[in-house]
């Protein structure tokens, strides 16, 4: 690989809605970057009150200290962090006295030793919302980037050190919206623009988009991908496989990479390991051995196998519909063996999948030895191991049915029923929808059947 040919910054922000990571957690994740190729970290947790509901207030003092303690660890792993704050719920920003509140809020970072930053406009109305500002201002985008011109001045006079990203209100799309165009025209190009490409969480980023965004806003995107965060309408899915669909050339337009984590932090690590071997080898990353290398690592060697069994299963995402492909092709195959061949021997093979599907399910619930791990994929697993009864009860009723064993087989349809319940109950994905589709299509031929018998 050319040494050039990777991302300037390779980051990850911790810019979920949901539970803040402890201290402890941001510096085991600030060494866990700086071991796997990053080199930035973003401070911009969407629920910490004083980075954006009440950011006009200073910091606690604990808290301030543990900041700076963080900006500290970062260093000392040669990674840039970004502290950034989030004003814009209820900023006037024509009014003087916002803008010193908010100018006070980052000195006090920089007098602590943080020379980079992040001013983010994300997540709130596209309008002005106060009479003054309507007054002052032709657009949103004027007003933001008359906040981001003044305060960047400020930056510049305290440090040439200091580095300065801004979150557009407007942050995904072609790049073409006049939103974010005339933002990009009115910014210098130090200042960088984050961007999560066409949709907020983008099934492809391609080099053509990326291109075309230098076109249209004069400057190159930092990209937010908001994988593999799970929060708000994601929160039921694990965000545990590799990251797909990234242009192994998106390099060469972009200012960076950064990659938005779930609130699940050592969850977060499996794909995290994918994303930073992508960053790191853009043109010759490989999705599946990476995978497979990070589930070894954080899951342990001992544990690996039957965690990748599981996490086969919970692989779909805004990245990959595909889920349980084994799953799938195991059924596909009881299918046409059933069909056309040995039924015995179908069911047979059905029932030993689904006794292993529980056997991995239990020993990842009592036995796995990343023990923060477990607790995080727990209830997934619970789910799992839910499908597997489900699949046991299944073949079981198929298995007495095929044995002439009528009572029997009735028994297994409402264990069958009452399993499917408990398991619908919860509201994890997993295995998408591969075992309903399983279940229905035996129900299915069981109906065929009664019909039949009633004629």
């Amino acid at each position: 690989m050319n040494e050039t040919a990777t991302f300037a910054i390779r980051g990850v922000i911790e810019g979920f809605y949901g539970t803040p990571w402890s201290q402890e957690e941001r510096l085991a994740m600030i060494h866990f970057l700086a071991s796997h190729g990053y080199n930035a970290y973003f401070y911009a947790p969407k629920d910490d009150p004083y980075l954006r509901e009440r950011w006009q207030e200073p910091h606690p003092t604990m808290q301030l200290a543990n900041i700076v303690r963080l900006a500290e660890e970062a260093r000392e792993g040669k990674l840039d962090f970004y502290y950034c704050l989030s004003p814009g719920l209820d900023m006037r920003y024509s009014r003087e006295e916002d803008f010193s509140i908010l100018l006070e809020k980052f000195r006090q970072m920089f007098s602590a030793g943080i020379r980079h930053f992040g001013l983010f406009f994300d997540d709130i109305p596209m309008t002005l919302l106060h009479e003054d500002d309507l007054q002052c201002y032709d657009s949103l985008a004027t007003a933001h980037a008359d906040v981001t011109l003044r305060f960047w001045r400020q930056l510049q006079s305290w440090s040439d050190e200091n580095r300065l990203v801004i979150c557009p209100t407007l942050y995904n799309g072609l790049g073409n919206e006049p939103y974010i165009v005339e933002l990009g025209r009115l910014l210098p190009q130090e200042i960088m623009i984050f961007w999560t490409g066409r949709f907020v969480c983008s099934p492809y980023l391609t080099e053509g988009d990326a291109a075309k965004f230098v076109e249209w806003t004069g400057h190159r995107p930092l990209y937010w991908d908001n994988y593999p965060v799970n929060d708000l309408a994601m929160a039921n899915e694990l965000h545990i496989g590799p990251l797909l669909h990234r242009d192994p050339a998106l390099y060469r337009h972009a200012h960076g990479y950064v990659a938005n984590a779930m609130e699940l932090v050592e969850s977060s690590k499996i794909p995290l390991i994918t994303t930073g071997h992508y960053l790191s080898n853009p043109e010759g990353y490989d999705p599946e051995k990476s995978w497979k290398q990070a589930i070894r690592e954080i899951a342990g060697e001992q544990d690996a196998e039957a965690f990748q069994l599981f996490a086969d299963n919970v692989r779909s995402s805004f990245l990959n519909e595909q889920e349980s492909p084994r799953l799938l092709e195991l059924f596909l195959r009881f299918r046409s063996q059933f069909l056309r061949g040995d039924q015995k021997a179908a069911v047979s093979a059905v029932k030993k999948l689904f006794q292993e599907m529980e056997a991995t399910a239990v020993y990842l619930l009592h036995r796995m030895h990343n023990k923060k791990l477990a607790s995080e994929v727990e209830r997934w697993v619970e789910k799992y191991r839910r499908w597997a009864k489900v699949g046991q009860a299944t073949a079981l009723m198929v298995e007495s049915g095929i044995r002439g064993r009528t009572p029997l087989a009735v028994f297994y349809l409402l264990l069958l029923k009452y399993r499917l319940a408990r398991a619908e109950k919860m509201p994890q994905r997993v295995c998408g929808s591969v075992m309903r589709l399983f279940v229905d299509a035996i129900l299915q031929e069981v109906k065929v059947k009664r019909d039949k018998q009633s004629k």
